[in-house]
């Protein structure tokens, strides 16, 4: 009988933010605190004539440090985990071991806004007082026992493997907030008014479990032919009527290699193997299901003076697990004793039943439910290559790299009347006359879904005489009309709103249909936003105990599209600074400009900035340097002298920086949405962090 135990305890204090802005925006908080510190107006004013702090524009906009100290915060956790694990050697070979896992974690959050200025002036004074408290508790627990036989019959190797495990997680909350304290000095909620709805409690209690089956049988002879079965069985408390789901997986491989026929080939390729897999695996997006999402819920609700309830949430117990079918050909050798390895995969991954918010009409009183919509495929070819380039008593040099290609389909939606079954996709012009097509959102077949739709850009007007007659833009909901050097404002020409002339400087949009009038089936695909291309390469350079190690990662065969620059340079927001791309934007002394013209609120006529186009795009080809360390390792003569077996330092940079195409500050995290104009787009910088390390061996 074999025993082992793990016990871990950790304890952390943070705040999120500066006080109001975190608790205000939350998981948005980010996006605002990035966005809008980095775009702070170089004229604002942080302090007075006598040095003392001022509030700047306005609490969202201005000087975040001031009155800090009026947003007492106070957040911590504990976590403790403890593992307790058994093991019996019954019989030769077989082995019976069970495991007892628990988890246990807490946190209090308390908060308390003393009287602050949310603008300045005696009127933008805030005296709410707001206090509240948190307290949530999680304990997880998880137990199974796992049965092994593992027996060798001359040149029969078999492996079987059995088992089941139950896992647990219970969920306790309470919440109580409350306002105007009568003084800054305490944070009590004791001290909270007790008026009608100046206070609030509340809590909540979940659980949910998930029961589990598994197992495994694997077969070789002589280490030449592999054979494997496995499969899992889970049920899921989440689900309802099809809480179960089963999936299996079967793999087989060849070291054709070991075969006679192979022997004069050895001293070049020595190794080679066929390998081949299928299998379904099955999983249960969170984001779209909660714990008691599916049995539909109940709310208060008043009407004609009575208070009842309603239904608030649609019973869905019919919803599927996703479920992943993937099949994988391979391909493994190895050159002159292993010193090069090179291994090639082909798979073919299809994800059925996949989660999706299904819009429902009005009429039912709700606005959507979600469905499993559909199957979704995911194919491409894997390259890893591993190679030690330079192996000697005293240097050694190793290499490891890796490239994917992928292509994804959709393949099957619910059928909704529609052509391919279409979801979410934009209209736009052909090129043929008036004849339109649908791109982007999810279509069957082949149509690329991860698209970027928008305004192609014939050029940009840099004098009148680049000016286009008879050239509308009614695709915003101000119509715009780009007159021949006439200037004329238009309101006559059969539909409303002010019109606007073109002007120099301004970008002059594609007609693809050639109508003379810019709409939003102008449209077209500017780009597509997920790598063709993902890989990455690692290096290891060793001389006696010096060692330097490198580890990149790359993406090729997309687009990016900077939404944050973008509406920062249209001064969409209106009190943003902007960036020194303006230095050359389009003046009448200098025509030649990269960027059109600068003006207030270009969301409100112009749409040379705000307005998705091509103008914007650019390729996000991007290589990434991950890490880079250096490190020695004392001789041994001068360990013992330290009394110890080894002794390293080191030093280690990590995220130092990318060679890229992009203009995006970070262009492997790309996140588009058609007609990004949201003015967010901001977000926490990857540290560049410098690590210095030992590493006492004893």
């Amino acid at each position: 009988m074999e025993a082992s135990s793990i016990f871990n305890y950790n304890r952390a204090n943070w705040e999120k933010g500066p006080g109001l802005l975190a608790d205000t925006y939350g998981d948005n908080f980010d996006s605002y605190y990035f966005g809008r510190i980095l775009t702070v107006p170089a004229t604002i004013r942080l302090e007075d004539e006598e040095g003392n702090p001022v509030i700047g524009i306005d609490r969202t906009n201005g000087n975040w440090s001031y009155q800090a100290d009026k947003f007492q915060r106070d957040y911590q956790t504990d976590k403790f985990n403890m593992t307790q694990t058994l093991q019996a050697n019954l019989f030769d070979g077989f082995t019976l071991r069970g495991t007892m896992a628990w988890s246990f974690s807490e946190y209090v959050g308390e908060s308390f806004n003393k009287d602050y200025y949310q603008n300045a002036g005696e009127s933008g004074l805030n005296t709410t007082r707001a206090s509240s408290a948190t307290f949530y508790r999680y304990f997880n627990q998880t137990y199974n026992l796992v049965a092994n036989y593992d027996k060798q019959f001359g040149d029969h190797n078999v492996s079987v493997m059995a088992g089941t495990e139950f896992w647990d997680k219970q969920y306790k909350y309470i919440y109580a907030g409350g306002q105007e304290a009568p003084t800054d000095d305490f944070a009590d909620l004791g001290y909270t008014s007790t008026e009608a709805g100046k206070r609030t409690v509340d809590t909540e209690h979940t659980q949910e479990r998930i029961m589990s089956f598994f197992g495994r049988a694997q077969y070789d002879y002589k280490g030449r032919y592999i054979a494997a079965f496995t499969f899992r069985e889970d049920g899921y408390s989440r689900l309802i009527n099809n809480r179960w789901g089963f999936f299996p997986g079967v793999s087989a491989g060849w070291i054709f290699s070991e075969e006679n026929f192979y022997s004069p080939l050895k001293n070049i390729m020595n190794y080679g193997k066929l390998r081949a897999s299928f299998g379904i695996n099955g999983s249960i997006d969170t984001n779209y299901i909660g714990i008691y999402t599916l049995h539909g819920a109940y709310g208060s609700n008043r009407y004609n003076n009575n208070v009842g309830f309603r239904l608030t949430t649609l019973p869905n117990p019919d919803l599927r697990w996703e479920k992943t079918r993937t099949a994988e050909v391979g391909l493994d050798l190895g050159f002159l004793n292993n010193r090069f390895t090179l291994g090639f995969t082909f798979y073919d991954r299809v994800t059925s039943d996949k989660y999706a918010s299904l819009p429902l009409p009005p009429t039912t009183g709700w606005s959507s439910v979600t469905n499993n919509n559909g199957k979704f495929r995911n194919r491409g070819i894997e390259i890893d290559i591993n190679a030690n380039l330079i192996k000697t008593k005293d240097l050694s040099w190793t290499l490891g790299a890796n490239i994917a290609y992928n292509k994804n389909t959709i393949v099957q939606l619910p059928d909704n009347g529609l052509e391919k079954n279409r979801q979410g996709a934009t209209q736009i012009y052909t090129g043929n006359g008036n004849e339109t097509t649908y791109v982007g959102g999810l279509q069957e077949g082949e149509i690329p879904y991860d698209v970027i739709v928008g305004y192609g850009v014939d050029k940009m007007v840099r004098s009148e005489n680049d000016l286009v007659d008879g050239y509308c833009d009614m695709s915003q909901s101000i119509a715009v009309y780009y007159g021949q050097k006439g200037y004329q404002k238009l309101v006559d020409a059969g539909w409303t709103g002010t019109a606007y002339e073109l002007a120099p400087g301004d970008l002059m949009y594609q007609d693809i249909n050639g109508d003379g009038i810019i709409t939003s089936y102008d449209q077209k695909i500017i780009g597509r936003y997920t790598p063709k291309w993902n890989g990455g390469f690692n290096t290891t350079l060793t001389w006696k105990g010096l060692s330097l190690y490198l580890r990149t990662d790359f993406g090729l065969g997309f687009e990016s599209y900077d939404g944050m620059r973008q509406w920062i340079n249209g001064c969409a927001q209106g009190e943003y600074n902007m960036t020194t791309d303006i230095w050359d934007s389009w003046t009448p002394d200098n025509p030649n400009a990269k960027y059109p013209r600068y003006v207030w609120a270009d969301q409100l006529g112009t749409n040379n900035y705000v307005r998705t186009s091509e103008f914007w795009v650019t390729k996000g080809n991007y290589l990434a340097l991950r890490e880079l360390q250096l490190s020695y390792t004392l001789p041994k003569y001068i360990c013992n002298k330290f009394y110890c077996q080894g002794l390293t330092i080191s030093v280690t940079g990590q995220n130092l920086g990318y060679w890229t195409s992009s203009s995006c500050a970070i262009p492997d995290r790309i996140q588009y949405t058609n007609g990004n104009t949201g003015g967010y787009g901001g977000t926490y910088a990857l540290p560049r962090t410098v690590l210095f390390g030992l590493n006492v061996t004893f």
